[in-house]
């Protein structure tokens, strides 16, 4: 029994502590170091990307659901659009449902040179010309004008909101998507709300400078798209690898925290391989059709209903 103490205490003499090992304490304060770190950079891109985005999304909203509203403002003193346009309301109905042709022809387009464009550079010009051409209604004096300005309207609007979750992946996981998303798309139905009480507020302003209320109603909410174009072009952050508003060592962090799935803004082509496994993937189809569903009961009832109130 002796001899055995003995074995153990020679053993134990010779084991050596190396002291570079971090203790149990030193890793969970570094756990939570790291944590911390992590929050300050993701509150960085949550300010540029969830923040700025949901911003623009109010306006685009607001620009693609303010004709609805300009259709009952101002009738009691004889200037309403239809009136002084001479609508009937087969060219009215034709009028509201163009802009939803040209956003679904030119939505895939659209995304598709994201990839080609840097992100800010893409964004300012699709930011810019809907605020240019929302801008532009406001001089539209006949059907023809109308038809060709909503159809404008769309064809640069339709690239936005899959851009926007396509820019998303360059900066963050998979499993921090989600919450983003929907952050962002609940701020931007907000405006659906602010959209009607704006245009009883501009309705006012009928006759002032000589110009009926549904024109300053166009005017007015075209311009924050217009401010916003160059705030994308001059801050809006592109990849991770090219951020200025992160310093290296978070320039670092961010990318590689990433799933190795994740695009770079170091590709510029497109990987058809990629493409092929999207198109065999039957959630796509499914979305698709949950998308369509969403978009007759919620998009087409949100176009008449100042109408059908009215």
């Amino acid at each position: 029994m002796a001899a055995d103490k003995k074995s153990i205490s020679e053993t134990l003499a010779h084991i050596v502590v190396d002291p570079s090992s971090p203790s149990e304490s030193e890793i969970v304060l570094e756990e939570e170091v790291d944590k911390a770190f992590e929050r300050k950079v993701l509150r960085k891109v949550d300010f540029w990307l969830v923040g700025f985005y949901s911003m623009v999304y109010i306006f685009r909203v607001i620009d693609s659901s303010n004709y609805s509203n300009a259709a009952i403002i101002n009738l009691e003193h004889g200037t309403g659009i239809k009136k002084q346009l001479h609508l009937d309301p087969s060219q009215w109905a034709w009028t509201l449902s163009i802009f939803s042709y040209s956003y679904m022809i030119f939505e895939p387009t659209n995304t598709v040179l994201l990839k080609t464009f840097r992100p800010s550079r893409w964004m300012f010009v699709l930011i810019l010309a809907w605020g240019i051409c929302a801008c532009a209604v406001a001089a539209v004096q006949n059907f023809q004008g109308m038809m060709c300005a909503r159809f404008a309207i769309g064809l640069a609007e339709a690239g936005f909101y899959p851009a926007v979750l396509y820019h998303m992946d360059f900066w963050y996981r998979p499993t921090e998507m989600p919450w983003r998303i929907a952050l962002f798309y609940s701020v931007g139905q907000l405006s659906s709300a602010l959209s009607g009480l704006l245009a009883y507020a501009i309705s006012f302003m009928d006759g002032l400078a000589g110009l009926p209320g549904w024109r300053w109603l166009f005017l007015l909410e075209g311009l924050p798209a217009i401010i916003l174009a160059f705030v994308a072009l001059f801050g809006l952050p592109d990849y991770p690898q090219t951020a200025r508003m992160l310093n290296e060592k978070e320039r670092l962090f961010i990318e590689r925290r990433l799933a190795d799935t994740a695009p770079s803004g170091r590709h510029g082509h497109w990987d058809w391989a990629s493409l092929k496994r999207l198109f065999a993937d039957p959630t796509v189809y499914t979305f698709g059709l949950y998308w369509i569903a969403h978009g007759i009961g919620g998009f087409g009832v949100g176009y008449a209903l100042p109408t059908v109130i009215y």
